[in-house]
């Protein structure tokens, strides 16, 4: 007999998992025991359920795998649900491992430590599943179904709980059985409407293409370029999506939500091909985005087509192998003719607009000293706070998770502990967050996380003593702030106290002397940035 934590172990040892990151307590240590013995994974304890969650979120969108998270029961189960609720925007693969007190006291009301009436129905609305696994059950297998579940189709969060006396009691013995083997499978059909789509698309006058986080998660971005290039089509994206299409190539024109993109580009294509993005209304909609009625809208499932936008040809399946099929058909007969002339009139007018805003615009320096800066393999770690709003428009991305952004449920807090997460996953790549000095205060105890674990990183925090862009809603609103302004701590200061090196800069220039010794050094840094910015680019541009 082993008990429920070896077959929980073996199972992500059976996926390849080497890293998690959680905190140890009173219900759960049956599981640390198991993972106190198993050298083949790496923990990271964290200082908040949130932080790890968080971190386990960005390690998945940097590694391309699995993120894992480990809470308790109740009260440390519940402070995961903003985080995850963040993965499940942003189709992320976690893994919450929780725990949920004795079987034969659940649902009693006994008042058992940490008891939480139905505490798996917190995660039935932000995760793929909640797996309860109970007696007699198979917890290796249970949890490589839930681990597969999290990586297949679109990606995302799935729920593990597990009594604490099944935890760390024997049970029988867990199937060996490989996740592999439990995954094989025959892919679906591609489906019948497909030659509709190309024959819409080699029609159009100008079609536009639109990709988002889907198309990040599945790897499309080979031969997506190879769809753009073969139909001369200006591609447009959220911001989970930057860098699919590299920043750099003639075809990509940036955030759909960009004054230039919604009111001169988009109004002139008469086809668009949406492929690995749910069109939310946040992503662009609701800045004024009018997509063409010929509208071939390509997704995992059927959740979100026509939610937002009526889909002529809804195509539905596997991403991938549908990109895959519309490049070989169209890569053969590539268009020649006006589009070409019209693209590169719209390339002409938006690189004569970059230019005339770096000229202008200290926001838009601030991200020409990072990106001047950082290797095009780097990864920009992005939380919601006023110069990441411009990055997510100027700061280009050269590939998939070039910028990894909490657009997913856009919280506050995500950037710092996101970018542990990624470093972790990709120690070799240089790393660098933005969050706000808001942002920062919600994981900031993270600090001592990184010192711990020897994770450095340049972690910028953006202060300007308010919450910046609820400052701007509210002036342009309703004219007067409430309540907008904050009292902050000494940030420098505050970065000492872990042992963590600090330092304050104010301009463009004293930003890039800090950067640059602060990647080189390999070391957590944090560089504090007093600067106002008056507005978002949401406006303008």
């Amino acid at each position: 007999m082993a008990t429920g934590a070896v077959g929980v172990v073996q199972a992500l040892k059976d996926a390849g998992v080497s890293t998690i990151f959680g905190i140890p307590s009173i219900h759960n240590i049956g599981l640390y025991d198991v993972l106190r013995r198993e050298p083949s994974i790496r923990h990271i304890v964290c200082r908040h359920e949130a932080g790890a969650t968080h971190m386990a979120d960005g390690y998945a969108r940097a590694s391309g795998g699995l993120g894992v998270i480990i809470s308790s029961t109740g009260p440390g189960a519940g402070f995961t649900v903003s985080a995850l609720q963040e993965a499940w925007g942003s189709c992320s693969p976690v893994l919450m491992i929780t725990t949920n007190i004795d079987a034969a006291k659940i649902g009693k009301g006994l008042g058992a430590l940490h008891e939480l009436e139905e505490q798996t129905s917190l995660f039935r609305t932000i995760t793929k599943a909640t797996f309860s696994v109970r007696a007699g059950e198979d917890f290796r297998a249970v949890t490589r179904k839930a681990i597969n579940l999290a990586l297949s189709g679109r990606p995302g969060p799935v729920c593990v709980e597990v009594p604490t006396d099944l935890m760390a009691g024997e049970v029988p013995e867990s199937s060996s059985a490989s996740s592999q083997e439990e995954a094989k499978g025959e892919k679906p059909p591609l489906p019948k409407r497909l030659d509709e789509a190309v024959a819409l698309l080699r029609r159009a006058k100008q079609p536009v293409i639109i990709v988002g986080t889907d198309a990040t998660r599945a790897n499309l971005a080979t031969d997506l370029t190879a769809v753009a290039e073969a139909l001369c089509a200006p591609v447009i994206f959220s911001t989970p999506g930057k860098g699919v299409i590299a920043e750099d190539h003639p075809l990509s024109f940036g955030n759909a939500a960009r004054r230039m993109v919604v009111k001169e580009i988009v109004p002139e294509c008469d086809v668009a091909l949406a492929i690995g993005t749910r069109l939310r209304e946040v992503d662009a909609k609701r800045r004024g985005l009018v997509l063409p009625q010929q509208l071939i809208h390509v997704d995992w499932d059927e959740r979100w087509i026509g939610k937002n936008f009526p889909a002529a040809v809804p195509l539905v399946g596997d991403i991938p192998a549908m990109t895959h099929e519309l490049r070989r058909q169209l890569e053969g007969e590539p268009y020649t003719g006006q589009r070409q002339e019209r693209v590169t009139e719209w390339r002409r007018q938006a690189d004569a607009e970059s230019v005339q805003i770096r000229q202008e615009l200290a926001e838009v320096r601030y991200l020409d000293t990072l990106r001047g800066l950082l290797p095009r393999d780097s990864a920009l770690v992005l939380d919601n706070t006023q110069l990441a709003y411009w990055a997510e428009y100027f700061y280009p991305s050269y590939q998939p998770n070039g910028v990894i952004a909490a657009k997913g449920s856009a919280l506050l807090g995500f950037s710092f502990p996101g970018a542990i997460g990624a470093k972790v996953a990709c120690p070799e790549k240089p790393v660098v967050g933005i969050i706000g000095d808001g942002g920062f205060l919600y994981t900031s105890q993270e600090l001592a996380t990184c010192v711990r674990h020897k994770i450095g990183f340049p972690m910028i925090v953006v202060n300007d003593n308010a919450y910046g862009v609820i400052g701007y809603l509210q002036r342009t609103a309703y004219k007067e702030e409430y309540q907008s302004r904050l009292t902050n701590p000494d940030f420098v200061a505050f970065a000492n106290a872990f042992g963590v090196a600090a330092t304050r800069v104010r301009s463009p220039e004293e930003l890039g002397k800090a950067l640059e010794k602060a990647l080189a050094s390999g070391e957590m840094h944090l560089i504090e940035l007093q600067a106002e910015i008056a507005a978002p680019p949401f406006g303008r541009y």
